[in-house]
């Protein structure tokens, strides 16, 4: 009787683990963690990622828009002194290498096994944009091997060669969205809602703007021509790649949330901008600041703060006396730019006046006004009495380079780390390093990680020895 008894209990708990068995996946899998992703939705997260990572105060204005002298602080100001946060930086390298480059070859590979070719050049798009970010203010990077997970120690690549493959992936990507085969889950993409046709012309735009930003290495003007007559580029400011930020933080604009959500009122706008716009009669002033305590529009060169305190009231660097942002620049749904169609006017601008392009002096002279309005426009103006204005064109080569890399400077108000590195490579306008800066001159380059040397030494040592060390005045091969 016993051993009966026995033999059911075993029979019993058999039937029962049986039948738990029988549902085991579906009870033991976690909703929260799938296994496998739809590609469109690694989408919005890369954009956001980058996009925030490059507007924050920390990025974007102390080591962008204050390099480039477009605004400036009344206090806490190390970083506008060239003392850079080394921590801020760290978080940009590992920002775009781990949520912008990694997601978009995940958004492309993914995109591949499922066919849709529109998506998988969209992904190749956002690869594009982090490592030419990378390049930019870093120089030499891990390009060919930064995304191989097998490789623990990737090698820093050599300028030319990253901006070669920046160049490919773009084409790449333009070829594969030109195909319309595949789609984009409109609520799954911050740049243009789903539409492939302007993800087209962001790809070849970016790659026309990575052709001029390393147009003094080699000649580039065949590739330029060929873009042009391509004509898939940006025609207007509904173009313009940008993030659409929300009202309430943390979906709003990263200015927003620091400098008014975040009360950080140090934030100020530059004297070198101000008497740059004053000398054109430019309303786009007003627009950019606001009026102090007095009701006038004052800036503050940068600098200062070590031997000399701040706020100083003997100067006038004070919360009160200089000028803030405007209004437009401090709104929470400002966009994120990542291009705008108005440096692409002012880029194809360019290329016509030094002969890249054909059209010469006069196609030069309408890529600019078109320019000039495009920023007018974005900026709630209209550009007529200002371009009639004396002053403002061009009739000759030498006096375009200068006016065309002048209304880009001023075009690019509120992208910082883009105005910084356009005036890295024109140095229009001319500008003096910040008073008591720890360094003699306005950094060509950010410092590498406080973490390569340690985990990759090797290829950070090797990589830093090619631009003459780590260093903050490190010459980029463009520059």
């Amino acid at each position: 009787m016993k051993n009966i008894k026995l033999i059911l209990i075993a029979f019993l708990s058999l039937s029962l683990f049986i039948g738990c068995d029988n549902k085991f996946e579906e009870v033991n899998t976690d909703p929260n963690n799938p296994v496998a992703i739809p590609a469109h939705l690694l989408l919005g997260y890369a954009q956001r990622s980058h996009t925030n990572s490059i507007y924050s105060t920390f990025v974007g204005a102390d080591m962008g828009a204050c390099w480039s002298q477009q605004m400036a602080k009344v206090q806490y100001n190390d970083e506008e002194r060239y003392v850079p946060r080394r921590g801020v930086i760290d978080g940009v390298w590992n920002n775009q290498y781990t949520l912008v480059a990694s997601e978009g070859k995940a958004i492309s590979d993914l995109a591949a096994i499922d066919g849709n070719q529109v998506l998988e050049g969209v992904g190749k798009v956002m690869q594009a944009i982090a490592f030419q970010t990378l390049a930019d203010i870093f120089g030499p990077i891990p390009f060919t091997e930064a995304l191989d997970p097998a490789i623990l120690k990737p090698a820093y690549d050599d300028e030319a060669t990253v901006w070669e493959g920046i160049n490919q992936l773009l084409t790449d990507a333009a070829s594969l969205i030109s195909t319309g085969n595949g789609s984009i889950v409109a609520t799954s993409d911050l740049y243009y809602g789903g539409d492939s046709s302007k993800w087209l012309k962001l790809a070849n735009s970016l790659k026309f703007r990575a052709l001029m930003r390393i147009s003094s290495t080699r000649n580039v003007g065949s590739e330029l021509q060929a873009l042009i007559n391509g004509g898939n580029l940006m025609t207007s400011n509904a173009d313009s790649g940008q993030v659409y930020y929300l009202k309430a933080v943390p979906d709003a604009n990263p200015l927003y949330e620091t400098i008014v959500d975040g009360s950080r009122l140090e934030f100020k706008i530059g004297l070198v901008m101000v008497d740059l716009l004053e000398g054109l009669n430019d309303p786009r002033l007003q627009v950019y600041a606001s009026p102090n305590a007095s009701g006038n529009i004052v800036g503050k060169p940068v600098g200062y703060g070590n031997v000399i305190p701040l706020p100083n009231e003997d100067l006038g660097y004070t919360y009160a006396n200089i000028s803030g942002l405007g209004t437009k620049y401090l709104d929470p749904e400002l966009p994120g730019v990542v291009m705008s169609y108005a440096q692409l006017c002012f880029l194809k601008a360019e290329a016509a006046n030094e002969g890249y392009i054909s059209g010469g002096l006069e196609a030069a002279q309408n890529y600019f006004s078109d320019g000039v309005k495009a920023s007018f426009a974005f900026n709630g103006l209209d550009a007529t009495s200002y371009l009639a204005q004396d002053g403002i064109g061009f009739t000759n080569q030498a006096d375009g380079r200068n006016k065309i890399a002048t209304q880009e400077y001023i075009s690019l108000f509120g992208q910082g780390v883009e105005s910084w590195t356009e005036w890295r490579r024109n140095k229009i306008p001319v500008l003096e390093p910040a008073a008591e800066g720890d360094i003699a001159q306005i950094p060509s380059r950010y410092y590498y990680p406080t973490t390569e040397p340690s985990l990759n030494g090797v290829n950070y040592s090797a990589a830093a020895s090619t631009i003459g060390g780590d260093l903050l005045t490190s010459p980029l091969f463009w520059q």
